[in-house]
């Protein structure tokens, strides 16, 4: 029994190390798509500007910790403004690079028109 629990102990441990750090990684394609939309959004009101989707981005991503690496790009072009957020993924598995995560948002900026 105790041969068995040897060979098995590293096994789950791998294992739940993989889920935790899938986990982490969704989390933070999860937070990283939440703050480019709030930055599109901010961006794409009348008379908004680019700081201002981007501030609006750092301060939603200012709440957490693990995306302080963050880097937050909003640009307007042809009556639409897109926001991209791009942070390293947190890493808990020793050894293991995570791909960063990369979210962008386009949303059609905000005009007047007659009835």
């Amino acid at each position: 029994m105790a041969l068995e629990g040897a060979i098995m102990a590293p096994v789950v441990i791998l294992a739940t190390m993989i889920i935790v750090q899938a986990a982490c990684y969704f989390m933070a394609n999860t937070t990283a798509t939440n703050a480019a939309q709030i930055s599109a959004e901010m961006a794409r009101v009348r008379g908004a500007t680019d700081a201002d989707g981007e501030r609006a981005g750092r301060d939603y991503l200012s709440q957490v910790d693990a995306m302080s690496d963050a880097r937050i790009s909003v640009t307007r072009s042809d009556g639409r403004v897109t926001a991209t957020v791009t942070a390293p993924a947190p890493s808990i598995v020793p050894l293991v690079p995570m791909p960063d995560v990369r979210s962008e948002i386009n949303a059609p900026v905000e005009r007047v028109t007659r009835p």
